[in-house]
């Protein structure tokens, strides 16, 4: 199976990217960024978001995800992990995996993370700014990729 370099040099997404570990890379999309890595054998790509759902808004902001994933058509999903976290995602198994693939997987995450992150900040976030990401991204050491 390919290695993630690999896979991200044919992406033409390597020079794009900063590398966190041999499985793991981070790259900067707009106001957005994504991690791409290889986890068993499956590629993911994962835009964490926010740190957790809005408060008292649990309920818009579940429904407003539900109808961003169905605009999205099966690209990428949003999703709340365990910790909390609200990210967007894709993945698909890695055997057979190209690097056009996985431009096309990257992408779809980054432009989408890029478009909804405003959006649901400016609506659900205002008066939670503490639950967003836009702290800690501070990646403006990274490269754009748009």
């Amino acid at each position: 199976m390919p290695a993630l370099a690999d896979l991200m040099a044919q992406a033409g997404l390597a020079d794009k990217a900063v590398r966190i570990d041999d499985n793991l890379m981070r790259l900067q999309w707009g106001s957005a960024f994504v991690i791409v890595g290889i986890s068993g054998s499956a590629v993911v790509a994962i835009a964490p978001l926010f740190r957790a759902v809005p408060r008292s808004k649990e309920l818009a902001f579940c429904r407003k995800l539900l109808e961003h994933n169905a605009y999205m058509g099966g690209i990428a999903s949003f999703a709340i992990q365990s910790d909390g976290w609200v990210v967007l995602h894709a993945g698909r198994p890695l055997k057979g995996m190209d690097g056009q693939e996985l431009a096309t997987l990257v992408a779809g995450v980054g432009r989408f993370a890029d478009q909804f992150d405003d959006q649901l900040i400016a609506e659900f976030y205002m008066d939670q700014p503490e639950s967003t990401n836009q702290v800690e991204t501070s990646a403006s050491q990274l490269p754009q990729t748009d």
